[in-house]
């Protein structure tokens, strides 16, 4: 049975792991040299090859030191990052439309769609803003929001 897809074994996960954490701020150069100096350590080459013998049972056919290198690479060196706090994104608040401007949206909307279906958002919310007088950024986004959905259920 072939293997396209495997787990390294505990003993060189944590070895992996620890190699990431040491060379996570290295640059390119410094972290590729750093690496194959690391892969010939008597104890690593020693879990590479028995991991290299379980691959080639299974017919994998990537060169296991190739895949080492791009999963502590691309994977663990920023999964296992014990340094970099990672910031929490702030969520915009959501801004509640009236009900009764929601209906007036989608009316003016489908309007506009049944006279003119290629008509521009941009140009059918000026006159409507005019009649409907309250905050133009908020209502702007509902406004288009509520023309992509109209549009999408009309035409796909």
């Amino acid at each position: 049975m072939t293997i396209h897809r495997f787990k390294f074994s505990t003993e060189l996960n944590n070895e992996i792991q620890a190699f990431s954490n040491r060379h996570m701020y290295d640059n390119e150069e410094d972290f590729t040299d750093n690496f194959e100096k690391w892969v010939h350590l008597p104890n690593i080459a020693e879990l590479i090859e028995t991991e290299s013998e379980l691959l080639e049972r299974h017919n994998y056919g990537t060169d296991i030191k190739i895949k080492m290198y791009r999963s502590i690479k691309y994977y663990y060196v920023k999964k296992f990052s014990l340094h970099d706090e990672k910031k929490k994104k702030e969520r915009n608040t959501k801004h509640p439309i009236d009900p009764n401007i929601l209906k007036a949206i989608k009316d003016n909307l489908m309007e506009h769609f049944n006279t003119n279906p290629t008509f521009k958002p941009a140009d059918t919310f000026t006159e409507f803003i005019k009649k409907y007088s309250n905050d133009n950024s908020i209502l702007k986004k509902c406004y288009k929001n509520q023309y992509y959905q109209i549009k999408n259920k009309l035409y796909t």
